[in-house]
């Protein structure tokens, strides 16, 4: 129940059918091979059926190909010429910028679920459910897919079973190899992720030989459990606690976006009786910060929207900026939605603070400095969906020389973070390094 309340405030998660793709519709030229080699089929087997009832008359000679097929066969290699081209015409994604090559660009109409046979596939129908579900952004924020990913790992586990002569520990994370791959497909795993991911695969290793596969199975799930509890709820509540004692009485707060986190901390201080305002800063293309307005005026909290374009106009007026991280990094740089480091840079030059929420699961031992090096990339046909305007480009696939870059994460230096608010304590970017050091 922890769980399906935690996914339901964080977004509204929905039924997925996973279906298998339906195959590219044939060409003309397709279907008439098709149809003339069933024809030949047919003729082989009457000329068969005629040598064995005479078997004195010797076999005919074959004739020779006739024009049409002649035609056919040239027909078949022009249609199998031009693959090129299909990336032209906007059946495949725009060619990415050289610097972002790297990264892996994903498209919310591709089939996640195409190439997989589920008679013979090692992937849980969970995870094929839930990757359904990343693909399509059905499920969003850092917390609500690590509680899902936890869900699916459960699932799996009530219907394992192991096989004979095979250790537990051993065949247990052999099976959840190609579950987390699947994953990683469908959509570019968060640090919350995972570090779930390595949590559980060390805690499955450390599993004793000696007990039963039951016993074994029902620790893992207890394991799952208390992770969730002490990292993902109970945390966000000891973040919520700390975080209200700071906000007063007349503050106008600035948040960006929409975050489960944020909306918690914002809605227990309004319960404790704290009078305060809210400008919510928004960006295209997921305007997930209109959901936040919805949230927050239907309790009575006075909210202003803007857009980021308008961010200078209205930092006057603010006290305190509240924003929450994707994840913290060993180098104290903030990883958070794109446009968050922007926002901070405006904050720290009128010289309001800036507290980052953040728990501590979510803080990674990768160093990075700059937005590039590790990064998503999300469908570039999102940008377009914002606006019914025609215009050129909408036709960026034909254009050689214009591409759409749609990232998703931008990284903040940590001399524009005041202060980051975990579950253990108050600490500056600087200090991330000694939660680190504690949690291994």
């Amino acid at each position: 129940n922890e769980y399906k309340s935690y996914l339901s405030m964080s977004v509204e998660v929905a039924d997925v059918k996973v279906e298998v793709a339906d195959p590219p519709p044939k060409t003309k030229a397709q279907l008439k091979a098709e149809r003339r080699a069933k024809q030949e089929a047919q003729r082989a087997a009457k000329q068969l059926l005629k040598e064995k009832q005479n078997p004195n008359a010797g076999p005919q000679k074959p004739k020779p190909p006739t024009q049409p097929q002649k035609n056919q066969q040239q027909k078949e290699t022009t249609t199998q010429k031009p693959k090129s081209d299909e990336s032209r015409n906007g059946n495949a994604l725009s060619t990415k910028v050289e610097i972002l090559s790297h990264l892996k660009q994903y498209n919310k109409n591709s089939h996640p679920t195409k190439e997989l046979s589920f008679s013979s596939s090692p992937i849980h129908p969970a995870f094929v459910k839930l990757g359904v579900q990343y693909a399509q952004e059905i499920i969003v924020g850092s917390n609500a897919r690590c509680a899902a990913l936890i869900c699916a790992v459960k699932s799996l586990l009530n219907k394992y079973t192991c096989p004979k002569n095979k250790e537990l520990r051993v065949h247990l994370n052999y099976m959840l190899k190609p579950n987390f791959n699947y994953l990683e497909q469908c959509r570019k795993v968060s640090v919350s992720m995972e570090n779930f991911m390595k949590h559980i695969k060390y805690f499955i290793s450390l599993s004793d030989p000696e007990l039963s596969v039951k016993k074994a199975k029902e620790c893992i799930i207890e394991e799952c459990d208390r992770y969730f509890k002490e990292f993902i709820y109970l945390a966000a509540a000891a973040i919520s606690d700390h975080t209200t004692k700071r906000i007063e009485n007349g503050d106008t707060i600035l948040i960006f976006n929409r975050s489960q986190l944020i909306m918690k901390v914002l809605l227990d201080a309004h319960k404790a009786g704290k009078k305060f305002r809210v400008v919510v800063t928004d960006s295209r293309p997921d305007l997930r910060g209109i959901l936040a307005c919805e949230r927050l005026t239907a309790v009575g909290i006075p909210v202003s929207y803007i857009y980021i374009n308008s961010l200078t106009y209205v930092m006057k007026e603010v006290t305190k900026v509240l924003l929450a991280a994707e994840a913290l990094l060993a180098n104290g740089y903030v990883i958070g939605p794109v446009g968050t480091g922007m926002i901070c840079l405006v904050a720290h030059t009128f010289n309001i603070p800036v507290m980052v929420c953040c728990e501590t699961y979510k803080f990674s031992e990768r160093v990075q400095t700059d937005s590039i090096l590790f990064n998503e990339l999300a469908d570039p046909d999102d940008m377009l969906a914002t606006t019914n305007t025609p215009s050129d480009v909408q036709y960026y696939r034909h254009s050689p020389n214009l591409h759409l870059v749609n990232l998703v994460f931008d990284a903040t230096p940590p001399r524009f973070v005041s202060i980051v608010i975990t579950e253990v304590a108050e600490l500056p970017c600087s200090s991330a390094p000694v939660i680190l050091r504690k949690r291994n």
